[in-house]
């Protein structure tokens, strides 16, 4: 069975990042989800565009290979740029341990 590490919260005004460490080998895709609600972007386009985003930046970022994140988005990112979200993700992968 799979040890269960405690979950950890980052809160920011765009998103809020939950992440826990995993004795388990997963793939990089397994290893982090884009949450986008309906109620943040009613069109398929928009939200697979900020989800294309905030993977690109995060496939960019060095982060351990043993956490598992999802990341919730805020309706606030929907005014963000490319630049600004890289710039946000990689302030809150400082945070990680």
């Amino acid at each position: 069975m799979l040890k269960r590490y405690p979950e950890r919260v980052i809160h920011h005004s765009v998103l809020t990042l939950r992440y826990f460490k995993s004795d388990a080998n997963r793939l990089p895709s397994q290893r982090l989800r884009v949450v986008i609600s309906t109620k943040i972007a009613k069109k398929a386009t928009i939200r697979n565009l900020i989800r294309r985003r905030v993977k690109e930046v995060w496939r960019q970022l060095s982060i351990p290979t043993d956490l598992v994140v999802a990341i919730y988005t805020k309706s606030a990112i929907l005014d963000k740029s490319f630049a600004e979200i890289k710039t946000i993700l990689t302030n809150i992968s400082k945070q990680l341990n």
